[in-house]
This record gives structure tokens, sequence and C-alpha cells, in this order.
């Protein structure tokens, strides 16, 4: 539940479109959901591969597994934004093969309901993750468990030694 709720409420709160085009890659029912209470328009794909044919596409790619910065690069629109998981908030070597063609690069993280920590990489050709949150969409997130406003604004925020270890690694 947690999960879903910040790969799908980041990135969609973070874009000033009100109505997006998401891809959904190796998606399930519970982002499905979270989307549900957006205004999107959605593409289901089962891996990167089908983003080939795609270019200048999305909005928002929302991903379960990795995807390169090439086709996120061709699929994503001028404003887009990409969200994929990451194996920790110290995976410099992602950070860096993902970032080559975005703008804004950055990890966010949270704790799920068993207390384990979850890395998602913030991917976009123009919006920052944290600085760019559109308000008057994360304020109004009323059916969440875990994701609000203030959730949202402090994944992005990381201990002293994380953020000197990552900062050459991230676009920000």
């Amino acid at each position: 539940m947690i999960y879903n709720e910040m790969l799908v409420q980041v990135p969609m709160c973070s874009h000033d479109k009100v109505e997006l085009e998401v891809c959904v890659i190796a998606g399930n029912d519970d982002i499905k959901k979270e989307l549900s209470y957006h205004k999107a328009n959605i593409v289901e794909i089962e891996d990167e591969s089908g983003l080939a044919e795609s270019e200048n596409q999305f909005d928002i790619i929302i991903s379960t597994k990795y995807v390169s910065s090439v086709y996120l690069n061709k699929a994503l629109k001028e404003k887009g934004i990409a969200v994929q998981p990451a194996n920790s908030l110290t995976d410099t070597e992602l950070f860096e093969k993902v970032g080559k063609l975005m703008y804004i690069n950055q990890p966010y993280w949270f704790f799920d309901e068993d207390e384990k920590i979850h890395t998602i990489l913030f991917s976009s050709k123009k919006y920052h993750g944290q600085a760019d949150i559109v308000r008057n969409k994360s304020d109004f997130i009323e059916h969440c468990d875990y994701y609000n406003t203030d959730m949202h604004i402090s994944a992005f925020n990381y201990p002293t030694k994380v953020f000197k270890t990552i900062l050459s690694s991230i676009k920000i």
C-alpha cells in the first residue's frame, strides 16, 4: 500500500498538468487504483521495450523495474517525469546511468508497513521532485494512509552522509 502510494502520488503531484498521459511499466492493481484518483490516460506495458515506438508521448512513466535513460528520454514529453525503483539511497551506479539524459535525477525514500526502507528514483526533464510539488494536487489527496504533502517533501531529504555520497551522481 505505502509503496504504491509513494510510487504514484509523488510524480502525479509534481507535474503541473491536470490531465496526464501516463505509462505504467510492469504495474499492478494497486498502482491502477492510485492512478484512478487523478485525471490520467493510462497505457500499460510489460517492460521498457514497449517504449521503443513511443516518442514524446508521456507526461509520466511509472515503472516497478529498471528503465534505461534512452527509453525514458525518448518517450517522455518535454516536461516529463519518470519514477522507478532503486536498490538504495546510495545506488550511485543507477543514478548516474539514468541521469545521463535527464535534467533532474534524484532519489526519494520512505518506510513501508514493515519498517523497510524503499528508494525510488525520480527523473525529470523539467520538474524537481521536492521544489515543484503542486500543492493544489497534493493537499487534496485524502484517500491515502501514508502519502501527504509533508511526506512528499520530506521524502527528498537525506542524512548528510548520504547526501555527500550521492551528490556527484544526482542532478538537483
